[in-house]
Order: C-alpha cells, then structure tokens, then sequence
C-alpha cells in the first residue's frame, strides 16, 4: 500500500502548472501579470482567460516508487473573432507546460467550440501529469 496523498498530489500538480504558467513570458502578455487563469470565473472576466476544470487523481505506483496520475482539463476562453486566439492560446499553453513543468506531461485532447453565448470560443486542453515520489535507499 503507497503512502499517497491524493488530494494533496493533485494540489500540487496544479500549483505546479499555474507557476510554470505564470513565469512565462509568452503566456503573461497574453494573459496579464498576474495571469488571468482561476478556479472559478469572475462575474465579469477579461478575455482572454484560463479556467481550470475538473482533476481526476489515481495512485499509479508501482514496485519502484510511489506515483500519482492526474488528468486536469483546462478552458481558455477568447472573444477574438474566429477561432485563431483559442489556438495560439492552446499553442502556448501546450509548449509552456510540455518545457516547464518537472513531471511526466502528455496532452491528451484539445476541443475547440463556440460557446453557447454565441460571442466566445472556448478551447479545451485535456492533460495526464504523472508526479514520482523521489525514494531513497
């Protein structure tokens, strides 16, 4: 039986994520300083922005060490006319988190809809993070 912390392992992989976030240059001119990415939306956000949406965490260790999986989705929201700002934002996001975060990252999906207010694109960005527990001997 592992000594995981679920709960406590996915807190750390989104605080791990939001920092590579909002450490990158590319992101914060896109989203401001401090980023605008939240748990839970404003009344009256500025576009563009990041939500982040549902976490599902399970303990994946094995005979070597203790791991934990989380699949994390994450929401950008845009207002720009056409598709093209949710895509650089799914771009961006992508490269920042794939070059900047110290666990084991694989996307696993992007979407990209209109909103049902009919004004806003909304992007999805599926991802597994797999965290290792360092052990030693």
């Amino acid at each position: 039986m592992s000594a995981l912390n679920l709960a406590a392992d996915a807190l750390i992989m989104q605080q791990t994520l939001h920092a590579a976030l909002a450490n990158d240059l590319a992101v914060t001119a896109t989203l401001g300083d401090p980023i605008r990415a939240f748990d839970d939306t404003p009344d009256d956000p500025v576009y563009p922005y990041l939500t982040y949406g549902q976490i599902r965490s399970e303990d994946t260790s094995g005979d070597a060490a203790p791991q934990s999986t989380h699949q994390m989705t994450l929401h950008l929201w845009s207002r720009y006319a056409g598709r093209a700002e949710v895509f650089d934002l799914l771009r961006m996001v992508s490269d920042t988190i794939r070059d900047s975060v110290p666990h084991t990252v694989l996307p696993l999906y992007t979407d990209v809809f209109r909103a049902p207010d009919g004004r806003t694109f909304h992007g999805l960005l599926r991802l597994s993070v797999t965290l290792t527990l360092e052990t030693t001997a």
